[in-house]
């Protein structure tokens, strides 16, 4: 909901959403952007994306696993007062809901390239060590709708009641004083986190050691933040010059600290183009002791989870973190 508030009168009316035609973007134009967003709008220290859809496939939008290895099934189409999408949600569910291990597998390698394996992608994630029977024993289903698209909405209630787990992810599109877009939408969360919307000029950038020492190695020589493929390569993105940027190696601590340079890096990866993208450090320095998780959060006074690619810390805490940060330098 959004509101538009008249200070001088001390009230405040619901402001009125409107359809994506009025702004000539269709249902196919509104997924292209989502999909383009997902960095911002799948919270990765909840879900494990494992693919997304190829043109011409029959396939859902986004499948991802949650810690305890539930599927969730996500329908993005957004088409406006269309509620058979449920029905094409649930027919990905009949598909791939009776997936086993070893099916997923194949599915999460063929999409992300690396060494490792959904299991142990999984681990890395959650921390968590999961049998192979253990994945995929429920689903979840996903389905976007417009917040005025009453028909999809009802139809959500009536499979919950049926004891299904659907989930509607509503956006709603307003116009501006300009008459240009915008957009209303949450993020997809299973649980809420009160940082998400911090970001003034402090990050935390995981070094991806668990899933390829390589990776942490080439941050720390070439004086980069560095994240890969998409969803995740996006964050990286966000970080502009000037801010400041520690590398947090996974179970160890932050192990170094630099400024960014403002001029994203878009290489490639594996062999695949434009894969990698990284900010470069100016003012690089490198912990003699890493800072572990623990006095991180004593510092800061916030219980931080370290699982995410990036995230962004508040200007206080930022600010005490670095100066003590850089009194650990190396000589």
């Amino acid at each position: 909901m959004l509101l538009r508030v008249d200070i001088a009168g001390q009230l405040a009316t619901k402001a009125r959403s409107v359809r994506l035609v009025d702004f000539d973007l269709d249902e196919r134009g509104l997924q292209h952007i989502l999909f383009r967003a997902l960095d911002r709008l799948i919270p990765e220290d909840e879900l494990l994306l494992i693919m997304q859809s190829r043109q011409w496939q029959e396939e859902p939008d986004l499948m991802a696993l949650d810690a305890k290895g539930s599927l969730y099934i996500f329908e993005l189409k957004a088409w406006e007062s269309r509620s058979e999408n449920i029905l094409q949600a649930l027919r990905y569910g009949q598909i791939y809901g009776q997936y086993n291990y070893e099916q997923l597998d194949h599915i999460f390698r063929s999409f992300y390239t690396g060494k490792k394996s959904l299991k142990e992608a999984h681990q890395v994630s959650f921390d968590i060590s999961l049998k192979e029977e253990a994945f995929n024993t429920n689903q979840v289903f996903v389905v976007m709708t417009n917040g005025i698209d009453h028909k999809t909405r009802e139809a959500v209630q009536y499979w919950r009641t049926r004891g299904l787990d659907i989930r509607p992810w509503v956006y709603r599109v307003y116009a501006d004083a300009d008459k240009k877009m915008l957009l209303e939408i949450s993020r997809f969360a299973t649980m809420d986190d009160p940082y998400e919307d911090i970001q003034e000029g402090y990050y935390i950038v995981n070094t991806n050691s668990r899933n390829e020492t390589e990776d942490h190695e080439m941050m720390l020589k070439e004086h980069v933040a560095s994240a890969f493929f998409t969803p995740w390569k996006e964050k990286i993105a966000r970080i502009q010059k000037g801010d400041v940027v520690f590398l947090y190696q996974s179970g160890v601590g932050i192990v170094a600290v630099g400024v960014a340079t403002g001029k994203l890096l878009k290489r490639d990866y594996q062999e695949k183009p434009n894969e990698d993208f990284s900010m470069p450090l100016t003012k690089f320095e490198m912990l003699e002791t890493p800072m572990t998780a623990s006095e991180i959060k004593e510092i800061c006074g916030v219980n931080y989870r370290f699982m995410s690619t990036l995230f962004s810390i508040d200007a206080e805490a930022g600010r005490k973190l670095e100066t003590v940060v850089r009194s650990l330098k190396k000589k």
